[in-house]
């Protein structure tokens, strides 16, 4: 075998070595200057790190040792003696079919210290009894605990991760948004079945909620779960993307908002719409409602009054669409927030068109 390489740590070790002897005055590193270097790459829970500790010999212990020998004790003369002795250590536990080339670690090292000549080494390896043997040992409970820890380690991280995650998305949801599906054809033509849309939390704390914003909510025959489950859904924003067509436990609607607050609103059959005693000029709609409550005329049909604190919410296709008229007013309180824009279908990304509040002349 001809060729040698290094680990990192060692590649390392090696450099910080050449520092060494240049700042105390060697034209090359001793044994002791090598030994010091490789102690200063230590770090938590590399293989340094993790061999020191089944030795029990910490960096900090071993460097008081050291410093406790003179350096006059460990002479120029042994320069690279360790480095050589630590490759040819390499050499000879790397076998000679498969791979013409050994790895030279901090195992080979710390074994090279074992043999050293250098009198502060040698009061090393004796006070904290430091053998080749005792590394090999070290080394195969090493590798023993890095087989349990893995998996404790990558579930760990996962577990790390995937609560981040969800903070970020409850963060999110609470103040920024979330995204939702269109289940059905009640906003058709504007919105069409699957449609996924962006749904905005942030302006409404700069300006109320006005005339013709689309409004995601929940309406008042929806109750609310309050199992552990359906508050993950709801808290993260995942039950936007979740729907059941007979379920209306949990199910928002989406709708315009036609009434606000104070306004009187009127609904007439086959004709449109009155708001404060004007007709609505609404080129967004599909067509004009045949029907109105099938329950009794008023109160929703109108003229009524809104409620503070609540609107009247209608759907673009109007007859295909149960909204106010038929169950009442949205309360302000369970409005999710305004649908701003559209990422799927591709073909139709984009934000949605304005609709702006206006009356016929």
């Amino acid at each position: 075998m001809d060729t040698v390489r290094y680990s990192e740590d060692v590649k390392d070790a090696i450099h910080l070595a050449g520092k060494l002897a240049k700042k105390a005055g060697l034209s090359k590193p001793s044994d002791r200057v090598y030994f010091q270097a490789l102690l200063m790459t230590h770090r938590p829970f590399n293989r340094l790190d993790s061999v020191l500790k089944e030795l029990q010999a910490s960096p900090r212990a071993i460097g008081k040792v050291l410093k406790q020998t003179p350096v006059s004790a460990s002479p120029p003369s042994s320069a690279e003696s360790l480095l050589a002795t630590a490759e040819t250590l390499a050499k000879a536990s790397t076998p000679t079919a498969g791979s013409k080339t050994a790895l030279v670690d901090v195992e080979h090292w710390l074994k090279a210290a074992c043999i050293s000549s250098d009198a502060a080494l040698m009061q090393v390896v004796k006070q904290f009894q430091i053998s080749p043997e005792k590394i090999d040992a070290s080394l195969i409970r090493v590798k023993q605990k890095q087989g349990r820890n893995t998996a404790l380690f990558l579930a760990k991280e996962l577990i790390e991760v995937v609560v981040f995650v969800l903070f970020f998305l409850i963060v999110i949801k609470s103040f920024i948004g979330e995204l939702r599906l269109i289940p059905s054809e009640s906003m058709l033509p504007g919105l069409q079945v699957n449609d996924r849309l962006v749904i905005e939390r942030v302006t409404r704390w700069k300006r109320p909620y006005q005339r013709g914003d689309v409004l995601v909510f929940y309406p008042p025959m929806s109750q609310l779960k309050k199992d552990p489950v359906s508050l993950f859904l709801r808290w993260t924003g995942f039950s936007g993307l979740l729907y059941k067509k007979d379920d209306y436990i949990d199910v928002a609607y989406i709708k315009r908002l036609i009434g606000l607050p104070g306004d009187t609103v009127e609904v007439v059959p086959g004709q449109g719409v009155w708001v404060n005693g004007k007709k609505l000029d609404e080129p967004y709609i599909n067509e004009v409602a045949a029907t109105c409550t099938l329950v009794k005329p008023e109160p929703y049909c109108g003229p009524v009054k809104i409620p503070a604190g609540q609107y009247y919410m209608m759907g673009d296709n109007r007859n295909q669409s149960l909204d106010s008229r038929y169950w009442g007013f949205a309360r302000d309180e369970r409005v999710i927030g305004r649908a701003v824009f559209r990422i799927w279908p591709l073909n139709r990304v984009g934000t949605l068109p304005p609709a702006p509040y206006q009356v016929e002349p």
